[in-house]
């Protein structure tokens, strides 16, 4: 995995996690219980797709994401503003659906706290060869999901 601090946070990299913060802003209240999430496909620095937390069973972000772009993703990053879901519960697991349509690289603003997942879909995302980076807009997000991340 990559850290925030062996990267240069570029504006690009701020600005995608923005508007993946922004898309996540969409979930509410739908997604409750679950957090507001977004995420953000970029290829050769265009947005090619966006999505966010549905309802509970329905989609989560990455999911509705990748459901709105049928193209490779060889060359893609996915911006997301939480960890990718590691474990399989109401809905598949987004790490493993990011990994099975060959993502390039993952910029996440948090690391999950959910003790199901704590790590466990960067791991996943890293063990599989996919690039990920921590840490970007980490403050702006945590100020928004901090208190959906309590429950």
């Amino acid at each position: 995995m990559t850290s925030s601090a062996e990267i240069f946070p570029t504006s690009s990299h701020k600005d995608f996690m923005r508007l993946a913060m922004r898309e996540s802003r969409k979930a509410i209240p739908a997604c409750l219980p679950n957090p507001p999430v977004g995420c953000v496909l970029v290829r050769s620095g265009q947005v090619v797709a966006v999505g966010h937390t549905q309802s509970p069973g329905q989609h989560h972000a990455e999911a509705a994401a990748l459901a709105a772009y049928a193209g490779p993703l060889h060359d893609v990053t996915a911006y997301v503003t939480l960890e990718p879901c590691s474990f399989h519960g109401r809905t598949p697991s987004c790490a493993q659906a990011l990994i099975r349509r060959g993502i390039s690289r993952v910029v996440v603003a948090l690391k999950d706290p959910d003790p199901r997942n704590d790590g466990l879909g960067l791991n996943m995302l890293s063990d599989a060869g996919v690039e990920v980076v921590e840490g970007i807009c980490a403050a702006e997000v945590d100020a928004f999901l901090g208190r959906y991340l309590l429950r």
